[in-house]
Formats: C-alpha cells, sequence, structure tokens
C-alpha cells in the first residue's frame, strides 16, 4: 500500500472535522451551545452520529477544537496584519487601524464564544477547558505583543503579558456591545489606542 492510499483517509477525516466545526459554529450561534445538540450539528453538516464520534467524543471536545481553530485563524491574521508596522511613522495608530480593518466584528463567532462562557460559568470542566484555551490565546498574543513593540522600538510600561489580556478585554467587551446594541464602532479604536499609548512609550533612540 502506498503512502497516498494511506493519506486518502486521513485527508478525508481531517475534511469530515472541519466540515463539522463549521456546522457546529453555525448552529451554536443559532440556538446557543446548551440548546443545540449533536444531531443539530450532524444535520447542518450532513453526517451522521457515527461520524461525530469518529472525530469528536463530547460536544465540548467539539467547541473546544472550534475555538482553537478560530483563534489561531485571528492570530494568524493579526501577525500578517502587523507586519511592517514598525516602518510606519507612528506604529501604535498603525497597528490598531490594520487590525480592526481586520477584525470587524465578527457576529457569528462572538454568539458562540459568549454561549460558551456563559455554559462555563456554570460548568466547571468547560470553565477549565475554557481557561486552558483562552491561556493559550494569551500566550499567542504576548508573544505577538513582545515581537511588535521590540521591531518597532516601543518600550512596554507594563508586561506584555498583562497588555495582551487587557487588549483581549477591551476587544471581547467592544465586539460584544457591537453586535448586541449597535455601538459605535470607533468605540473600540478609541479605547484601544488610550491603553496602548498609555502602555508603550517613545521609540527608543537608535
Amino acid at each position: 500500500m502506498d503512502a497516498g492510499t494511506l493519506e486518502r483517509p486521513k485527508r478525508r477525516r481531517e475534511a469530515t472535522a472541519e466540515r463539522l466545526l463549521d456546522a457546529a459554529l453555525e448552529t451554536f450561534a443559532e440556538v446557543g451551545f446548551a440548546a443545540a445538540s449533536v444531531e443539530d450539528v450532524c444535520r447542518r453538516g450532513g453526517f451522521t452520529r457515527g461520524a461525530f464520534y469518529s472525530s469528536f467524543r463530547t460536544k465540548d471536545e467539539l467547541f473546544a477544537a472550534l475555538f482553537a481553530r478560530e483563534s489561531r485563524r485571528n492570530l494568524d491574521r493579526a501577525q500578517r496584519q502587523l507586519e511592517g508596522v514598525e516602518r510606519e511613522a507612528d506604529p501604535v495608530t498603525a497597528a490598531v487601524d490594520r487590525c480592526l480593518a481586520a477584525f470587524r466584528a465578527d457576529r457569528t463567532w462572538v454568539l458562540v464564544h459568549t454561549e460558551y462562557r456563559l455554559h462555563a460559568a456554570r460548568t466547571p470542566e468547560a470553565a477549565a477547558l475554557l481557561r486552558e484555551h483562552s491561556a493559550a490565546v494569551g500566550h499567542g498574543l504576548t508573544a505577538l505583543v513582545e515581537e511588535t513593540s521590540a521591531r518597532a522600538g516601543l518600550q512596554l510600561a507594563v508586561p506584555a503579558e498583562r497588555l495582551a489580556r487587557a487588549v483581549m478585554a477591551v476587544h471581547d467587551g467592544a465586539v460584544l456591545a457591537q453586535v448586541t446594541d449597535g455601538a459605535d464602532d470607533d468605540l473600540e479604536r478609541t479605547a484601544l489606542l488610550l491603553l496602548l499609548r498609555s502602555a508603550v512609550a517613545a521609540r527608543s533612540a537608535g
């Protein structure tokens, strides 16, 4: 049996898992994480329960994979947006504007993430899962803050980890306000500029 023959089942499983994640994202946003059943996700994705359980053991495990995928995509997008920001006359403003242009509130993901947070508030196991994955996002964002500030010659007045957590809190709160009550889109930009300008010093000499 050649390598291509062995790879085909693996690619099919990966494609199935990816389609299940897409179906889960839509289903959780529409009816909520708690109300959605495995059958609902399978029905939307066009799969059987057997196909679901060949990829995920539980609905929470499905969410964990969804969280990891969406977070990875967002961090990759942020990294691309921040490439070359050190060459801008005002790297702080440029960083905020570039990232906001790429991260307009995604209503679907905001709803799903918020739904799961409510679920986690009542379920210790879900809370532990959410903490673990949120920590991974925090580590990734911290590394991005450290890398970008170093390239731009900016001195941080607070630890990069705390700045990353503050940025995440501002973003989460702002996009939720946009989704639920139509808050001014400029609010997040104003808040992030105030936060970042207070957290960084001018470019270092040389």
